[in-house]
């Protein structure tokens, strides 16, 4: 296993870093993120569960983008034990071993809202108790070729989101919500 809980102080760095990007005061549907230049997906929650998407997102986060993926627990909570770093290598073991984790929420240590992120901040994905559906928001510029192919047959566009919100089920209007929040 290659995941490791993230120390006191890189913690504080993160969520100092984390707090030019995301307002750490919202939550969804409302738009939490930072900044002009970003495109979204969205996904269903909870993200862990989903393994091998998971898995998928941190390899090709790290490969295309050449930077650890962090998984921060409890929101902005300054809790020991609440965020974790994944460097590439076991990515499906350690994506296993968090999702067992999280079943329970590491024995009632952590809860929501949750936090993905890479450790340059290109992407940021926040999943709320809230709300069905996650956002991952993602810098333009960061937005290489294979990471995009990745989130597009991965997970929900802003296209996709529309059509869902054309329906008549709870989702539609979850969706209607989201698209009123990060729709341009």
């Amino acid at each position: 296993m290659a995941i490791h809980k993230v120390g006191e102080e890189e913690l504080f760095l993160l969520l100092n870093r984390l707090s030019g990007v995301v307002d750490l005061s919202k939550d969804l549907p409302a738009n939490i993120f930072m900044g002009d230049e970003l495109v979204f997906w969205f996904f269903e929650r909870p993200l862990i569960c989903l393994v091998d998407v998971f898995a998928g997102l941190v390899a090709e986060s790290v490969s295309s983008l050449i930077s650890s993926v962090f998984i921060k627990f409890s929101g902005a909570e300054f809790l020991e034990q609440s965020c974790f770093s994944m460097g590439g290598k076991d990515v499906n073991e350690d994506v296993i071993w968090l999702n067992e984790g999280a079943d329970d929420f590491f024995g009632g240590k952590v809860g929501y809202p949750i936090y993905f992120f890479n450790g340059t901040f290109d992407w940021v994905a926040f999943e709320s108790a809230f709300e069905e559906f996650g956002v991952i928001a993602v810098k333009s510029s960061a937005l290489k070729k294979d990471f995009e192919m990745y989130l597009n047959a991965n997970f929900i566009s802003m296209r996709e989101l529309r059509e869902l919100a054309s329906g008549s089920l709870i989702e539609a209007r979850i969706a209607k919500a989201l698209i009123d929040s990060y729709g341009s």
